[in-house]
């Protein structure tokens, strides 16, 4: 009787073969990661604090083309210009996800002989681990990644006959892939195209070459001149998590060895399709979906919350949405410089400076700042709305250098440039701020060409700048506290934000003196009473300088008096330890007393601990 032939099959329905709940799986992966991104991660958050920001001109392509994986990078950055759209910003993380996705299983099935199924679901999961940290430069990962699998799935694919001719051809790739895409892909594609020569032509020496090849390019590069070592490995200085980012470069090629292991060797000459595999689960594929579970509990335990609250910060009080502002401020424990700037406009516009400002428990915990542009960056603005238009240009300068040209300090320069009766370098701002997708051509097209066609609001905002401006410089020291706020409301004594910015700055740096001293300019203003911490700094004055503060036509409350001696009873009792610290926050944690009391405590600890031996 005649035999009938094998059939041999590898196709779409092959990539599904290994038991229905991968297909299940993928798919609620991909699904997963795009509400993911769009509702918790919010990449428009990331985009408005780290950027990248990406200009359309021949000036900004030259440096990404005088180093090797440079084009890469420069598409990385093209890219994230997606991220200005939470749900398109999704949505291109979830198709670099795809395309990863089904090139890793391209590349693998032939490498191993035998449908990957769950192995390829592991670098989505690092690109989630990675996308859950604010400023790292997925995108350009992404890019690379996915230029490596690509070329070693075609690569793979082609019937080769001769083991060094594979090899020769995988040199010439790996040179290429790391002028486009720079040394991590390289090897990459190095490794995965070794081990289907290794395994798949049972030629290890040929195998070797491959990773001998990969080197040729970068140490060419290395010897001319064009790249030096700390480059070479490290094309992402900041916002990488080192683990995570060879994790996720690693995880293909580990994949490829593991499972080619796993295969049973074939007898005779290797098979260029691989075996059809039983559609029966196996028990390792339980061990599978607990693994994807722990992946996605991985995910979201690992989100970086406190990162996205202080970039809503950030965001919102660019947008004028101060509310948030103070919503976001309320959920961090500890805010940095800039958020605590930022709080304090928010409360300013929302009419609350006065009377709420030590309600932030916040503000007594100091974290520290990711960089001094972004403390330039946040001060600038307030320091523009209190009309020290000097300082506020001098500092969004500084920004603007540190930073580079984000939008907002474009927009901010454009404007006190247009105060400044500048209306030409005003344009010169506004035309770097049109280069930008998505961000420049509705402020271009309006102002300030000539002044009729400047906007209505944006004719309001300049007017109350004008207003209360100053127009002399002042030599100080500090933003924005001190003799430069004095002499800005001294320069108009109406101008409520400097009073308030003064009262403030008193107070947080635990000026009491200075505090009530400033009381005299209350009849400025139309308080219908004394602000609640303005009360309590008064009582605080007077108990530790042992004065009387007179305060002509005004008195402080009874029920402050009360809770101020309810406060003294309490501290008389407090004997240090932390549970006696949280209970005076949960009964005066919104008082001044607290803030000045625990701010002192803290002074105590440290120069206790500075003098310790």
């Amino acid at each position: 009787m005649r035999q009938q032939p094998v059939s041999r099959e590898f196709g779409v329905g092959t990539f599904f073969r290994s038991w229905p709940a991968f297909p299940v799986g993928a798919v609620a992966l991909l699904v997963g990661s795009f509400f993911y991104v769009w509702l918790r991660v919010e990449p428009l958050l990331e985009y408005h604090r780290y950027g990248p920001f990406f200009f359309r001109q021949r000036e900004f392509l030259e440096p990404f083309l005088n180093r090797p994986g440079g084009l890469a990078s420069y598409a990385g950055v093209f890219l994230a210009q997606l991220n200005g759209l939470n749900a398109v910003g999704a949505l291109m993380f979830v198709l670099a996800e795809c395309l990863v996705w089904l090139a890793a299983r391209a590349g693998l099935a032939r490498i191993s002989g035998r449908a990957p199924s769950w192995a390829t679901l592991l670098p989505l999961f690092v690109l989630l681990l990675l996308r859950n940290h604010y400023g790292c430069p997925v995108p350009a990962m992404s890019v690379g990644l996915l230029l490596a699998l690509a070329a070693s799935a075609a690569q793979v694919w082609l019937p080769w006959r001769l083991p060094w001719m594979a090899t020769a051809a995988s040199g010439l790739i790996s040179g290429l892939l790391f002028w486009l895409a720079g040394l991590w892909p390289s090897v990459v594609f190095a490794v995965l195209c070794a081990e289907f020569v290794g395994f798949q032509m049972r030629n290890w020496r040929a195998g070797l070459g491959c990773l001998v090849l990969a080197w040729v390019g970068p140490l060419l590069a290395i010897g001319m001149g064009q790249l030096e070592m700390a480059g070479l490995v490290n094309p992402w200085p900041k916002g990488v998590d080192w683990v995570l980012a060879a994790t996720l470069y690693a995880s293909v090629p580990m994949a490829g060895a593991v499972l080619a292991l796993l295969s049973a060797p074939a007898s005779g000459p290797p098979d260029p399709k691989p075996s059809t595999r039983s559609r029966t689960p196996q028990p390792g594929q339980g061990l599978s979906v607990l693994v994807f579970l722990l992946g996605w509990s991985a995910v979201w335990l690992t989100f970086d919350q406190r990162q996205k609250l202080l970039s809503e910060i950030d965001y919102a009080a660019n947008g004028g949405r101060y509310e948030t502002v103070l919503a976001a401020a309320g959920r961090v424990k500890a805010l940095n410089p800039p958020a605590k700037t930022r709080l304090q406009l928010a409360l300013y516009h929302t009419g609350r400076l006065a009377e709420e400002l030590f309600s932030f428990h916040s503000l007594i915990e100091n974290a520290p700042s990711e960089g001094v542009g972004e403390d330039s960056r946040a001060q600038s603005q307030s320091l523009f709305e209190l009309g020290l238009v000097n300082d506020a240009e001098h500092m969004a300068c500084e920004a603007l250098v540190m930073e580079g040209d984000r939008p907002d300090l474009l927009r901010l320069l454009a404007r006190i440039n247009l105060l400044k009766d500048r209306p030409q370098a005003a344009q010169v701002f506004l035309n770097v701020l049109s280069l930008i997708p998505f961000q420049g051509e509705p402020a271009n097209a309006g102002w300030p060409k000539t002044d009729p066609q400047i906007p209505a609001a944006e004719r309001a905002l300049l007017a109350g700048m004008r207003a209360r401006m100053l127009t002399n410089d002042v030599v100080h020291d500090g933003l924005p506290a001190g003799r430069l706020l004095d002499v800005l409301l001294a320069a108009n004594p109406t101008n409520q934000m400097a009073f308030e910015y003064v009262m403030a700055d008193c107070l947080l740096g635990l000026d009491l003196k200075q505090a009530v001293e400033h009381l005299r300019l209350l009849d400025n203003f139309h308080y219908a009473r004394i602000p609640r911490p303005y009360e309590e700094a008064v009582l605080l004055f007077q108990q530790t300088a042992r004065v009387q503060v007179a305060l002509p036509g005004r008195s402080i409350r009874p029920e402050t008096v009360e809770r101020f001696r309810q406060f003294k009873a309490a501290v008389q009792q407090f004997k240090g330890s932390a549970e006696d610290l949280a209970a005076m926050a949960a009964r005066f944690g919104d008082t001044y007393w607290y803030f000045y009391y625990a701010a002192r405590s803290r002074e105590r600890a440290a120069e206790s601990q500075a003098s310790a031996p």
